[in-house]
This record gives C-alpha cells, sequence and structure tokens, in this order.
C-alpha cells in the first residue's frame, strides 16, 4: 500500500479518536433557557427587616428565589400546526423556579428538576427584582454568576422590575407564544418611543460595575398579561439602586445623555397641542471648570423632525409661525430636562449623565485629582451648576400648508 496514502488515514482516525464528540449533547437534550428572574425570598425580606429592627442580630445571608424560563419546543409545534389562532403560550414555556445561596447553585439544582440541563446561550432577558438592587451587593452578586458563566451571553438583556421580578416573565401576551421573546422584542422599539432606554446587555453592566460613576438600566413592570418597558432604574456609584426615574423624566434624560433615537415631542401653541416626530438629535457639553467648588456645565441640545399633528390654528408657511414652533418644542426640552436634573442631580445627587466622565476625556490631570471627592468627599457634582439650552429644527411640516380659516367662514 502506498505509505503517502497510509498516512493521511492514520492521522485523520488518531485525531478522531482523541478528540471525537465525547462530550457533545444532543439538541433535544438541551434546555434552552430564554429568560431569567431574580428574587428575594419572602422569608430572607422577613429575616432582614428583623435585623434591621435589632442590630445585635448577626447579618442575613443573601438568598435567590430564581425562576427559569425553559421552552417546549413541542409546544411550540403544536402551536404552530393548530391554526385556530388561539394562543398556546402556556404549552410552549415552563416557568421553573429554586431558591438558593447563589445562582450557581440554583442552576445545579434544576438538574433534580428536569430532564434537559440549562442551556444559557440563547438567554434572551434577565429581571431582576427591585428588592435585589437595593439590597447591599444584591445587584452585583446576582450579575457575578452571569459574567463568569461562560455559557451565559454577554448580549443578554437586562432589566430592573418594579415588583417581584417573577411576575414579568409569568405574563402570557396573547401575541407571543414565549413571555421572554414577547419582552425582548418591546425593548427593541427605542426608535418609536424616547421615554424608552437604549437596551443594557450584560456586557454592558460589567462596565458600570468597573466605572466610578452611577448609571442607569431600564424599568420594566407587569400590568396584566402584558408589561410596560418605560422609565429607568438609578443605580449609585457602589452599584445599588437608589431610585426609579419616571417616564418623562427618562426622556429628559435621553436628550441630556444624547441617546434619542426617536419617538415624539409634545408641546403647547396657543394653547393648542402641537407634535413633533423626532428624526434625530446632537448634544455637546461645554465645560467651566475654573471654579473648582462650582463647576459650570451646558449641555446643548440640538433636535429635528417634522411636524406630526398640531390643533393649532396657524400658517405653516410662514418663516416666523414656524419659528414659534421650535422655540415651543425647545422650551419643552429644557422643561424635561431641568425637571430630569432635579430628581438626578438634586435629589438622588447622581451622576448618571456621566459629566465626571467628560472632564475625564477633556482634562484628564483635573479628574486624577478631584476623582474621589467627585460624587464622594467634597461632592463637587453635587455642588456644580448644569445648565441646558436647546434648538429645534421643523425640517417637514406635512402635506397641510395651513390650518387658519378663512375669516369668511
Amino acid at each position: 500500500m502506498n505509505r503517502r496514502f497510509v498516512l493521511p488515514c492514520l492521522i485523520a482516525l488518531l485525531s478522531a479518536l482523541v478528540t471525537g464528540c465525547w462530550d457533545q449533547v444532543q439538541i433535544e437534550e438541551r434546555g434552552f433557557v430564554l429568560g431569567v428572574a431574580i428574587d428575594v425570598p419572602r422569608t430572607n425580606e422577613a429575616e432582614k427587616r428583623a435585623t434591621k429592627e435589632s442590630p445585635g442580630k448577626p447579618k442575613v445571608k443573601e438568598r435567590f428565589l430564581v425562576t427559569h424560563q425553559l421552552v417546549i419546543p413541542g409546544g411550540l409545534i403544536a402551536g404552530s400546526q393548530a391554526g385556530d389562532g388561539q394562543n398556546t403560550a402556556n404549552e410552549a414555556f415552563l416557568n421553573l423556579t429554586s431558591e438558593g445561596d447563589s445562582l450557581f447553585e440554583v442552576s445545579r439544582e434544576l438538574a433534580t428538576r428536569t430532564s434537559r440541563a440549562p442551556f444559557y446561550q440563547h438567554l434572551k432577558i434577565i429581571v431582576i427584582s427591585e428588592d435585589v438592587a437595593r439590597s447591599e451587593n444584591g445587584f452585583a452578586n446576582a450579575m457575578d454568576f452571569l459574567l463568569r458563566d461562560p455559557d451565559s451571553r454577554r448580549g443578554s438583556k437586562v432589566l430592573i422590575s418594579k415588583g417581584p421580578a417573577k411576575s414579568i416573565i409569568e405574563v402570557t401576551p396573547k401575541t407571543e407564544k414565549l413571555p421572554a421573546l414577547y419582552i425582548n422584542q418591546i425593548g427593541e422599539h427605542i426608535d418609536r418611543n424616547a421615554r424608552m432606554l437604549h437596551q443594557v446587555r450584560v456586557g454592558d453592566v460589567h462596565e458600570e460595575l468597573l466605572s466610578p460613576f452611577g448609571f442607569v438600566i431600564p424599568r420594566v413592570r407587569a400590568e396584566k398579561n402584558e408589561i410596560k418597558m418605560a422609565g429607568s432604574a438609578v443605580f449609585s456609584n457602589n452599584n445599588q439602586l437608589v431610585g426609579f426615574l419616571g417616564e418623562e423624566e427618562t426622556e429628559g434624560l435621553n436628550f441630556l445623555t444624547g441617546n434619542i433615537s426617536g419617538g415624539l415631542l409634545k408641546a403647547k401653541v396657543k394653547n393648542d397641542l402641537v407634535v413633533m416626530n423626532i428624526q434625530g438629535t446632537k448634544h455637546t457639553i461645554k465645560q467651566d471648570l475654573r471654579d473648582k467648588q462650582r463647576f459650570v456645565f451646558t449641555i446643548h441640545i440640538e433636535c429635528e423632525g417634522i411636524l406630526a399633528e398640531a390643533y393649532s390654528l396657524m400658517d405653516f408657511l410662514s418663516k416666523e409661525e414656524t419659528k414659534k414652533l421650535e422655540r415651543a418644542f425647545a422650551k419643552e426640552i429644557e422643561r424635561m430636562c431641568q425637571d430630569t436634573l432635579q430628581k438626578v442631580h438634586k435629589e438622588m445627587k447622581v451622576d448618571v449623565i456621566k459629566l465626571g466622565s467628560n472632564i475625564r476625556q477633556k482634562n484628564y490631570p483635573l479628574w486624577k485629582k478631584i476623582q474621589h471627592d467627585w460624587e464622594d468627599g467634597q461632592r463637587l457634582y453635587e455642588k456644580s451648576e448644569i445648565r441646558v439650552k436647546a434648538k429645534v429644527y421643523l425640517r417637514n411640516i406635512g402635506s397641510i400648508n395651513r390650518s387658519e380659516l378663512d375669516e369668511g367662514r
């Protein structure tokens, strides 16, 4: 036999024997996890309250109540073949809830309850309850396992629930068979509503946990058989939840940070409603750092869009009338931004606008001197003055040029 032929065959055979597929898992044996909800057990909450009332008692160990949402492939197939238009969500997924001291323990405990081992490569959403996020190191501890586990996806989206996280992935929407996919798709509508935060992924959270600044994560809450994803959860620089921003305050924050992807803006002209469809925004920050005890930041916001609705009777071909509209929209942007600043600057005192990061980028030597006094120590952020100036450009008024009624009619 030709040696040139035998040698490659032996190499191929040895490679197959050495590597092979000894650790493979068949696809039908995997338990695909699409959503995870992390809560605090009720007994744990009661023990914590008792500890606060009696400081002499030992500190209560943190425990987690974790709900995994697994796909039932058979339910998906049955639903697609039914053809009767009925919702079969309850047959397409399974929620399993377990309690433990760590998420790793809970993940392994699931192996005792399901024939399919949890597989996180397709994980879409992670919902963490307000109680977990408010507890000391609760949020960071909950994220620790997801950051370390090689099977987890850094692209999974993170949400903070107003109320139990479990209730979020227990909704049964009529438009989707899988609640986790329904929630995931809602988060992609940021180009239609400015009151939603940009999606925050596990990789983004990892960066924020290592950053010296506060940060925000989208807020979600359950309403009957649907969820609403609007508003935001505000975290301090020690990675602990300090409070929530409402929907309008979140819109103001998006303008302050330049994270507007679309949506609408309402204002009043002559006490009548006018609505603009936002097409794009631009923001710049100017610094005056001469007085260390009173830094001054001026945030310039430029916004352009088209007129979507107008109940005010006016001539839209008139440049003067158009300028009135632009000034009304600009004034509304400034008002929302000031309301947001009142909350995050004066009340929460958390730099979620990333002004400290702006100093670090433009004047690093100064930042090195003041970084420990920015939100802590001398609290230079709290002492700073923040101004907002907005300018709006209407690029299109629609097909109706005149809404002013003729005097004879």
